[in-house]
């Protein structure tokens, strides 16, 4: 803010509409909040039988995958873990046992700055478009951005960006003993995207996804 005050602010003649509008852009993309990646991998993944993370849909660990997916759109991106393994690109929970919102609240913790584009790695269907339609669709006014199915009725948080705003709501939420990040998006002012349902479909069975690697091959 002190180095929008600083600058030294130009002057247009009424008619230069282009220059107006493209100087306000530039003043308002300098203001709002940059964007991280954040891929969740610390769940139990007991219906699995093993870390969902790590299962191949795409010829890699599904975390790399994700990842890739979030750093090829420019996103600075980080593993969420359940511990601290001293590695760069991991964030550790430091909000114990509460699954998803934990990983969200801790990365927040590392960068209350910043935007936070959350992936789960059990949705082997989300692919780069649906990566650029969200940030596309992207509103920083709002406390986030979510996704939802169009035959569903509430959004899928972990498909979400959060805005750094939504960090205080998240913490009154859990303040009051509610560690759902659904119920924190149905109740605030989120900007809603619109997706056909099997881009969001969650694989949580063997049999699941055995079907789902037919699918995708």
């Amino acid at each position: 803010m002190l180095n929008l005050l600083k600058r030294e602010i130009p002057c247009y003649h009424i008619n230069d509409v282009e220059k107006i509008i493209h100087h306000t852009s530039q003043i308002i993309s300098e203001t709002i909040p940059n964007s991280k990646g954040l891929v969740l991998t610390g769940g139990k993944s007991t219906r699995m039988g093993k870390d969902k993370s790590e299962l191949n849909y795409h010829g890699k660990p599904q975390k790399e995958f994700i990842k890739k997916l979030l750093e090829q759109e420019g996103l600075k991106t980080y593993y969420s873990v359940q511990t601290n393994n001293n590695k760069d690109d991991e964030i550790h929970d430091v909000f114990l046992n509460l699954g998803p919102f934990g990983g969200i609240c801790s990365a927040f913790q590392k960068d209350p700055n910043s935007a936070w584009l959350v992936l789960a790695t059990d949705l082997p269907f989300v692919d780069k478009n649906l990566v650029k339609l969200l940030l596309e669709k992207r509103n920083p006014a709002k406390v986030a951005t979510a996704v939802i199915g169009k035959g569903k009725q509430f959004p899928e948080p972990l498909i979400t960006i959060y805005e750094p705003k939504s960090y205080s709501i998240l913490l009154q939420y859990l303040a009051q003993g509610y560690s759902c990040p659904r119920k924190m998006l149905i109740n605030s002012d989120v900007e809603i995207v619109e997706v056909e349902d099997n881009l969001i479909r969650n694989i949580n069975t063997p049999e699941e996804y055995n079907a789902a690697i037919k699918e995708l091959n």
